[in-house]
């Protein structure tokens, strides 16, 4: 396969240079194309799915692709686009999240052909002497112009000295590797700038930036994250994600179809159906056809008939047989405790048909468990686990 200019452009905020790229590509030597992740929580989303679908497209067109585990970068913990310093993870986080982007992003590279390296394997080996010869090329002046930061210390708001290292160790990251290109989100442009600047510095070509525009989270006001609780996991079933897709706002459809290639040519107009013919493309390729008009199918009848199919019930096992609804809300549905209170705020929040008003009332599983109902097309099954392993 190969790439042309309009191919990589598809979805990008940025790319610096393309002047730079379209040397590369017409040189015909296979480029080394780095992404690099940090294992900050244990699951990949749809926001996630936007960069490596791009760095999937080097892969098939022959190119070298690198995914980079950031194990020693997660343990500093990431600056860009917070307006506060990151939680430390510990090291057992950080391995049992390492292990589930592996498995989860198999379903959309091929890991035959894909080099995995964690950044630990040079970076926990380097001397405080060697990393000052890196630290040294880098500015101070201009890691303070970067907007999070400057907002911070313009609302005298802590940043921590580890964060500024951050950019300098992502930046070592690419002159190891000895990166041609970088793939990231447009919160991580400085950073993959700070590592082309390194590169130059050092008297390498400097890398090929390519920014990826961040999707809209679920809600439809800031980008997906699972700390927002706006996300779409890649590895959730197909009712849920189904499920997910039908509740964002009608302004999303096209931009959510277009971060995955999805044909709305033949899409309904009205954005009821056009949205459901999305969802169901999206669900195809995470979950298969099948499912996919399993989970299309259950959906409408319970939109059309009012009745809920047994295929949207998500069944859910807890430890406790007593929590409160909070609790229940946020460990079923995957939403932060935020807004499982405006949900329940909103008169959103069903327990067995009735409609659930205080966040901290206490939910008792029976032998025969409890349904939850969250918004109007969200439905699980809460049960005991004892009693479902009797």
């Amino acid at each position: 396969m190969t790439l042309s200019m309009d191919d990589i452009l598809k979805g990008t905020q940025e790319v610096l240079t393309k002047e730079d790229l379209q040397k590369m590509l017409a040189s015909g030597k296979p480029l080394n194309v780095k992404l690099g992740v940090d294992p900050t929580s244990a699951d990949l989303h749809l926001g996630h799915a936007v960069v490596l679908r791009k760095l999937k497209q080097f892969q098939e067109a022959g190119h070298q692709v690198y995914l980079v585990i950031g194990d020693f970068t997660a343990s500093i913990g990431d600056p860009a686009g917070v307006n506060k310093t990151r939680p430390v993870l510990t090291e057992s986080e950080i391995r049992h999240h390492m292990q589930t982007y592996v498995d989860q992003a198999e379903k959309i590279l091929d890991m035959e052909k894909t080099h995995i390296v964690y950044n630990s394997e040079w970076l926990k080996t380097m001397n405080f002497s060697q990393f000052l010869q890196y630290a040294m090329q880098i500015s101070v002046n201009q890691l303070v112009e970067r907007e999070d930061f400057g907002n911070r210390l313009k609302e005298n708001q802590s940043v921590g000295l580890h964060e500024f290292i951050y950019p300098v160790v992502q930046g070592i990251d690419s002159v190891f590797l000895k990166a041609d290109i970088e793939i990231g989100g447009f919160d991580q442009l400085l950073n993959m700038l700070t590592g082309r600047d390194l590169q130059r510095k050092l008297g390498m070509q400097p890398q090929v930036v390519v920014s990826m525009k961040a999707l809209i989270g679920t809600d439809g006001e800031v980008k997906m994250s699972k700390s927002k609780g706006n996300y779409i996991g890649i590895t959730e079933n197909a009712n849920q994600m189904f499920g997910k897709l039908m509740r964002i706002p009608d302004k999303l459809i096209d931009e959510y179809a277009d971060s995955h290639e999805i044909d709305m040519r033949a899409a309904p107009k009205d954005p009821r159906n056009r949205k459901a013919y999305m969802a169901r493309a999206m669900v195809e390729i995470y979950n298969g056809t099948g499912d996919a008009d399993k989970a299309m199918e259950g959906f409408d009848q319970t939109f059309k008939n009012k009745t809920v199919s047994e295929d949207l019930i998500i069944k859910v096992g807890f430890d406790d047989r007593d929590l409160t609804l909070i609790q229940a809300v946020t460990q079923s549905d995957s939403v932060s405790s935020s807004e499982a209170r405006r949900l329940i705020e909103q008169n959103a929040i069903k327990v067995d048909e009735k409609v659930m008003e205080n966040p901290l009332e206490k939910i008792h599983l029976g032998h025969k468990g409890v349904r939850l109902q969250v918004g109007k097309h969200r439905f699980f099954e809460l049960h005991f686990k004892e009693d479902a392993e009797k």
